[in-house]
Parts: structure tokens; sequence; C-alpha cells
């Protein structure tokens, strides 16, 4: 009877200390989503793709194929079960459209959340209780863990990915259906189901196909005696699932041109990893130094979990010699686990059981307190209000355009007027030089726009030439003066991948 009473009182305790990192990331992943970090340009891009799946314009809308359709689909999927965008009765005005922006942030930032609880529960599995609590709050408080408030694929993938390696782990060998051959109901729910979440991962993005190494070892491990049958089944959702991709291409006649699309991601000029890697240090001193050395003491004791988790995609990235920061968005639990496990095993040392159970809490609470310091500094930051209002700016001009202009500029600018509106117009992203095909054009000058007409390419002369035959309709400024951050030190060096716009101006040739 003590005995049972201790541990319902162990497992009371556990599901209280489980809030601990849901409650941290609830506030790191959700607080001022709209205003922090600035919106990015491929937000704009897969905004526009899940609104056109969302209408029923069918699964390629841009006629490019540079990524599979699940996070399309599924980011359209959650918006239509809400009601979105109708729910919210949109109107041109900045409080419509930060609204608009704020619910699929918001369903960014539940990722997140849902992220923590799989690390925790991975994590569990792998390595006990202590470990699982530690790397979860270590997760929850990565200051460079704001690339996930940002609509991304990454964001979208993250909790695929960590949902497969779970149902991997709960497989369970049974000596007496290992005796008949037979794999179990139990089992084999799992395996398909890890292979198809995993299938669903690839499927938003295909580099995540590195992490195949990890899953299928973690299944092949805990299927007893049938290994090969356990990996043939889990191998089926892993590579059909992604081949809807292909074979819709396939369907539709666009076979050569999603070949020749998929080549030229991989032919796109060096940005190499070790930026990346550098800016990540740069931008999360902790978290970037404690993730590598627990990689290292991970090849030190051979754990094969971590460096499957690691390893493969740090060397797929090295060759593919094209990474932006958000590409290694999936390293960021196995940085966690890893040092989670480096800072317990350490603490192990110590023969003092008193101080040797307390340390790893201790400094894992020091590490939590520096990072949140650190991210309510960025995230109480509003970088987006110029973007805000030049959205309802713009928004207005158009609905005044009687559907005869062309709009250029930012991507993230195209997406709200068309699909939210239903305002018909033209659009030329700034990286186009194709010839416009009305006579009047309106111009979004900003930043990005303004170091385009400053090019010698055919590019920038393109925009400069349409720039000159413009004049200024309005030019929008923050309410209140911004503040000014050095962007030179920590945590502000963020700021360098999250800009804040100061200015923008909406120009016009009518």
């Amino acid at each position: 009877m003590i005995q049972i009473t201790k541990s319902r009182g162990f497992m009371d305790k556990k599901i209280l200390l489980i809030f601990i990192p849901l409650v941290l990331s609830s506030f790191t992943s959700l607080w001022n989503i709209t205003g922090f970090p600035s919106f990015h340009v491929d937000e704009g891009h897969y905004m526009r793709k899940a609104m056109s799946t969302l209408e029923g314009e069918g699964l390629q809308p841009q006629d490019r194929y540079f990524a599979p359709y699940f996070g399309q689909i599924l980011l359209a999927g959650l918006l239509g079960i809400i009601g979105y965008p109708d729910i919210l009765h949109p109107s041109p005005d900045v409080e419509s459209v930060e609204s608009l922006y704020l619910i699929p942030r918001l369903i960014m930032g539940l990722f997140v959340v849902l992220d923590t609880f799989l690390i925790y529960k991975i994590t569990e599995k792998r390595y006990g209780f202590k470990v699982a609590l530690l790397a979860s709050i270590l997760f929850a408080v990565i200051p460079y863990g704001w690339l996930l408030r940002r609509i991304f694929l990454e964001s979208i993938q993250l909790p695929l990915l960590l949902t497969s390696i779970l149902l991997a782990l709960y497989i369970k060998s049974n000596i007496n259906q290992e005796q008949n051959n037979k794999l179990g109901i139990r089992n084999i729910s799992l395996i398909l189901l890890s292979g198809a979440f995993l299938g669903l991962a690839i499927f938003t993005k295909i580099p995540i196909f590195v992490m195949m190494p990890l899953v299928g070892y973690i299944v092949l491990t805990n299927s007893g005696n049938n290994k090969l049958k356990s990996l043939g089944l889990w191998l089926l959702p892993v590579i059909l699932i992604p081949m809807i991709w292909p074979a819709h291409a396939y369907s539709i006649g666009d076979f050569n041109i999603w070949v020749e699309d998929v080549l030229h991601q991989t032919q796109r000029e060096s940005k190499p990893l070790i930026n990346s890697l550098a800016t990540f240090l740069q931008n999360d001193p902790i978290t970037f130094s404690l993730g590598m050395a627990g990689i290292l003491y991970a090849a030190i004791r051979k754990d094969i979990f971590i460096l499957l988790f690691s390893v493969p995609f740090l060397l797929f990235l090295y060759w593919i010699d094209f990474v932006s920061s958000f590409h290694i968005v999936p390293l960021f639990p196995v940085f966690s686990i890893a040092a989670a496990r480096l800072i317990v095993d350490l603490s192990n040392f110590i023969p003092i059981s008193k101080i040797k159970n307390t340390i790893p809490y201790a400094v894992v609470s020091i590490i939590a307190i520096v990072g949140l310091v650190s991210i309510f500094s960025l995230i109480t930051i509003d970088s987006n209000s110029v973007i805000i209002k030049a959205h309802a700016v713009l928004i207005q001009h158009l609905q005044q355009s009687n559907n005869n202009v062309t709009m250029i500029g930012n991507p993230l600018y195209i997406w709200m007027p068309r699909h939210i509106f239903d305002i018909s117009y033209q659009d030329r992203s700034y990286y186009s030089t194709r010839p416009l095909d009305t006579p009047n054009f309106i111009v979004i000058d900003d930043s990005g726009y303004k170091k385009i007409i400053k090019e010698t390419s055919k590019r920038g002369t393109f925009h400069k030439n349409l720039f000159i035959q413009t004049h200024l309709i309005e030019s929008i400024k923050p309410d209140n003066p911004l503040p000014k951050y050095n962007i030179n030190t920590y945590p502000y060096s963020n700021l360098k991948q999250s800009p804040i716009l100061k200015q923008l101006d909406i120009r016009a040739n009518y």
C-alpha cells in the first residue's frame, strides 16, 4: 500500500511538472505573435498557397514546384475548420489586417507547444523523466526558437517528425507473437502510423528524408525477431506518401517542370552550412554551445539515437550548400535533448547525492532564466507595424483601381488583397523581370525594393525603369518612434534576421 501511494504521488508530481515547460513554451511562442518576428517573404508564399488550396484552386496555383503540398494542405485545412477568414469579418483597416496574420501565426505557436510536449515524451521514453523535463524546458526557452513563430514549412513539419519518432519508440517486442512470426495489431498500427507521419513530414519538405535512418533504427531495435517485416511495413507509407508530389505533377503533364524545379533547388548559389551555424552561435550562444557539446558527448558515449538525429541532417545541409537560418530548425529538439542528457550525466559524477540530484535542475533553471530574459527582450519588440499599415493602405488603393493595375513588390503583400478581399489585379514579384500586362501599376517601395533598383543587373535595370515612372502616393511610418537597438550585441543580434521596417512608400504611375 505504501509503495502504491508513493507511485501515485510520483505520477501526480510528474503531471504537475510537465506543465512547467508547456507554460514556458506557451509564453515564448504566443506572446506578441504579430509583432515579432518581422513578417518574412516566405510567409507570403505559404499563405498564398494555403488560401489558394482553401478556395479550391488546386494544389499548384503558382506554377512552380519548390515544395511539396502537405504544408499548404494542413494549413488550409486548419484555417478552413475555424472558418478563416470569414470568422474575422475582414475589412481594409489595420486591426483587421493584424487579425488576419494573427490566426495563422497562432497555429504556428500552438505547434511549438505541441513540439515541447512531444520532446518531453520522446526523451522520457528514451532517457527517463529527469532528462525529459530538462530537455523540454530547454526547448521551450530557446531564444532562437522565434524562427518557429513564422509561417514556415519547418514549423508545420516539426510536430510530424516528432510524432513519427514517438510512435516508433512505443513499438514493443512480444515474445509469444515473435515465436509465431507475428507483429500484432498494436505494433502494426504503430509502425504504419510512424511511417505515415514521417511520410507526411517529407511530403511537407523533402530534406527531412534524412531522418529515415533515425526512425528506421528505432523501428528495427524495437521489433525483436520481426525486424525486416517491421522495416518493410514502415517503409511503405514513408515512400508512398511523398510520391504523391511527382505523381500529381505527372498526372497534369508537369513532370518535366517538376524535375527542373527540384533540380533548381539543388543548384542555387552557395550559402554554406557554416554561415548558418555561425548565425545560430551569434543569436543563441548558450543553446548552440550546449547542443554541440551534447552531440560530441553522444559520439563519445556512442549514443546512436542522438547521432542519427543530428549527424545525417548536418551532413545533408553541408552537401546541399544552400542553408538558410530556418533550415536548421529540425536540429532544435536534438540540441535540447543532447544538452539535457549531458547536464544530467555530468552531474552523476558528483559523489554527494543531494548535490548530484539538485545540480541539473539548478543549471537548467539558470539557463531558462537567461533564455527567458533574452526572449522577452525580443518578443516585446514591434517589428511589423509598418508592414501591417502598408497592407491596409495597399488594399484600399487596389479596391479603387478598377481591376486594371499590376502590383509590384515584395511577394508578402500579394496574397491578402486577392484571397481575402477578392480584388482582381495582376502581380509581379520584385524578383521578376516579366513585362507588365496592364498600363497602370503600383509599387511597394520597401527596403528590399530599394536594394534591387540599385543593382546593375537586368532585374535592377527593369525595376529602376518602372520606379522612375511613379510618383509617391503615401509614405507609411510607425505611429510612435522606434527604439534603437544595437544589432551587434546579444540578443539584439537576432534583429539582423528580423529587421524592423521603419518606412515604406506606396508609389504608382497613375
